[in-house]
């Protein structure tokens, strides 16, 4: 499968893959503020310019949302990448239990408005989840 490097930095890999039209977010370690929103915009861009419709989101090295990208997530992410074209989204929970709940309470407010979303334990099954829809 071709794969198109998005971002690689010390905080995120960000790959894409043109056949199935998968943005795929790989967190390295925590972030937030303005390296977390333009990692997340930049994602959010690529999958709009290139006409996907689905999101991997590789969460196990992520430790928990702040409140204010939670906030910017739901009032500016989440619509920016409607409006790209996102429909289906598999997630790979952080390893914290205080990750797990905060990613599990937003998947439940995503899936709300619209989004196939479903809770993942690894990679490989996220993405044939994924490939299928």
């Amino acid at each position: 499968m071709t794969t198109i490097t998005v971002t690689d930095n010390e905080f995120a890999l960000v790959r894409y893959y043109p056949e199935t039209g998968i943005i795929h977010h790989e967190w390295k370690q925590f972030c937030s503020g303005k390296p977390f929103q333009d990692i997340m915009l930049t994602a959010t861009r690529h999958l709009r310019d290139n006409g996907g419709t689905k999101w991997l989101s590789d969460d196990t090295n992520y430790f928990v949302l702040t409140g204010e990208d939670s906030i910017w997530g739901q009032k500016v992410w989440f619509y920016e990448t409607i409006a790209a074209g996102w429909k289906h989204w598999a997630i790979i929970l952080p390893a914290l239990q205080i990750g797990k709940m905060s990613i599990t309470e937003m998947v439940t407010q995503y899936r709300a408005a619209g989004i196939n979303a479903k809770i993942f334990d690894n990679v490989p099954e996220a993405m044939t989840w994924l490939e299928a829809q």
